[in-house]
């Protein structure tokens, strides 16, 4: 019986590292894209298929079907059984149209010499990716019918741990199939079509980010991008188009900002509503250029910075531009160097521009872009907003919408947003941090957010220092805040901190999209931190997962939620940004 138990044993170990093998060599084979390696994109999927297979002869064997009747072996061996069979499903099932979903997309056989993506890969590829979704979900169906109730650890974790990946891999696939005819089309697959790309300036804040006040038209045909044309605020001064509003929107939601909102561009995201700021432009653009876009895109340096450390440096003029320096060249020492607001605009402008033709016109990872572009997503510094309706669907799924939520169903959506007053460019030095805490028998959450101004004695350029300040008697490196404490749908903001305002005339209340809302400016001196709060009751009835949002400054932005808001709501991990 002791030789019966100890081969079993062995034999499962062998099993078992057969399978972990098979999975790590499955869940790694999407680096064949980046080499476009096709012998080594065979060999590791000759290596899936020779494990899968020992495995699978190794558990039907006499001596497991001996094992299976012994109650303390059993269920380990049935766990091993069942787990053999769904990995075999996908190395046979799988593995074969994934190869060739793989081999049509590498780097070498997409990337255009000319710079660009070609689609043709992604066509051929279409038909591949039913196959491998049906794959997933029998293997996944099979992992679920295992039981792990009395194995021991390391077989349940293998089979959770298989099962997480079929779990992602499925939902890829689902998203990958049903949008990538809509991925395509956004290339320019059907038709050309023509986006806006804004670039938000954080050292100016606004509460989606910054001051938008460059920007680019490309146009997108076949997978080739090209810039059209290049704007900033001055175009429109230059055009008499600054000034007037072209939008209509509610009383309410126009009295909860300046008088300059949605007059002028550099000010059209100062609501946290993105779909409210890609009307504004678009209308803009209409009015001054006769231009319907296909879609607006909104990004701002930190997502050029991630981008950088996939793409590698860019050079402009004697500066090198890197993943490391990118946001401090951009968003401080420009304005050193350039002290003049025209100067400095004109330099952000060449530099993004460059880096939009190189971006382009390089070859890179895209698995590692896809990476950095999921970190800009999690910070909200990646916004999306299109007019064809699968696009727009695809945008909302991925979570890249900024829209305010109109119910409190999906989630529960609470924010404390930042625009600059002092009209300058001194928030490239402001920190910040956000808590969260709550009252279940009372239904309030209280957002408190803690404001830095770690802006140097050193910095000089009147460009960068508070051009507004000295009119309300404060120094130029003085932060001037307008801050914006929205509630969800249904609430009550019971009460903020301030409760008024540093400057009383600029105390506003209001709703957007039926989420009310307050705002109170706030002064933050050199070396010193405000905290601000707002403390609102929640409707009553099932509320979604928090969704505790903010501006995203230049720096990540620490965020904590108490336990106390478990009671009340579902509360999400949420992530620095």
């Amino acid at each position: 019986m002791g030789v019966f138990a100890v081969a079993l044993a062995v034999q499962a170990a062998s099993v078992r590292d057969d399978l972990d093998s098979a999975h790590t060599l499955m869940s790694s084979m999407q680096s064949s894209l980046v080499t476009g390696d096709a012998g080594q994109l065979q060999a590791a999927a000759a290596e899936v298929t020779q494990r899968v297979n020992r495995a699978s002869q190794t558990v039907r064997s006499p001596l497991w079907e001996a094992g299976s009747v012994i109650p303390a072996v059993g269920a380990n061996l049935d766990a091993i059984t069942g787990l053999t069979a769904a990995v075999q499903t996908l190395a046979d099932e799988a593995l074969p149209p994934g190869e060739v979903i793989l081999s049509k997309l590498s780097v070498d056989k997409i990337a255009l010499a000319d710079g660009g993506v070609d689609l043709q890969p992604f066509r051929e590829s279409q038909a591949s990716f039913p196959l491998v979704t049906a794959a997933f979900e029998k293997a996944r169906s099979q992992i679920a019918a295992i039981d792990t109730a009395d194995v021991l650890p390391p077989v349940a974790d293998s089979v959770s741990e298989v099962g997480a990946f079929m779990d992602d891999a499925t939902a890829l696939l689902d998203v990958a199939e049903h949008y990538l005819p809509t991925l395509l089309d956004i290339a320019g697959a059907q038709a050309p079509k023509q986006y806006l790309v804004l670039f938000q300036n954080n050292a100016e804040v606004r509460a989606t980010g910054g001051n938008p006040a460059a920007s680019i038209v490309v146009r997108a045909d076949q997978g080739r991008v090209q810039i059209l044309d290049q704007a900033n605020s001055i175009r429109f001064d230059a055009a008499g188009d600054a000034g007037q509003r072209f939008t209509d929107l509610p009383p309410e939601t126009l009295g909860l900002y300046p008088p300059t909102f949605a007059l002028f561009s550099q000010d059209f995201t100062m609501t946290p509503d993105f779909p409210t700021t890609a009307r504004l432009s678009q209308d803009l653009w209409q009015q001054t250029a006769g231009e319907q876009f296909d879609g607006i895109i909104s990004v701002d340096p930190v997502v050029l910075s991630h981008m950088l450390s996939v793409t590698g440096p860019v050079n402009y003029d004697d500066l090198q531009l890197t993943a490391d320096n990118a946001v401090q060249v951009l968003l401080s020492d420009a304005y050193e160097r350039f002290p003049t607001g025209e100067d400095s605009d004109a330099f952000f402008s060449a530099i993004t521009q460059g880096f939009f033709r190189y971006l382009t016109t390089s070859r890179w990872d895209p698995t590692q872009m896809l990476e950095a572009l999921k970190a800009s997503a999690l910070e909200r510094r990646l916004l999306l907003s299109f007019r064809d309706d699968s696009a727009q669907d695809l945008v909302e799924e991925l979570g890249l919408t900024g829209a305010l939520r109109a119910d409190t169903a999906e989630s529960t959506q609470v924010g404390t947003y930042l625009n600059d007053y002092s009209v300058g460019k001194l928030e490239y030095h402001l920190r910040q941090s956000v808590t969260a805490t709550c009252d279940a028998t009372a239904r309030t959450l209280t957002t408190t957010t803690s404001l830095t101004n770690e802006i140097p004695a050193t910095i000089t350029s009147t460009y960068t220092l508070g051009a507004r300040n000295a009119r309300f008697g404060y120094p130029p490196d003085a932060m001037m805040i307008d801050v914006l404490f929205f509630a969800p749908p249904g609430a009550e903001i019971l009460d903020t901190e301030p409760a008024v305002g540093d400057v009383a005339q600029f105390d506003r209340s209001g709703s957007e999209k039926g989420n009310s809302a307050r705002s109170r400016l706030v002064v933050i001196p050199r070396g010193e931190t405000r905290s601000v709060s707002s403390t609102i009751r929640l409707p009553e009835g099932d509320l979604g997962p928090l969704d505790l949002r903010h501006t995203p400054l230049t720096s990540a932005t620490a965020i904590s939620v108490d336990a106390s808001c478990g009671a009340l709501l579902p509360v999400d991990a949420a992530p620095a940004g």
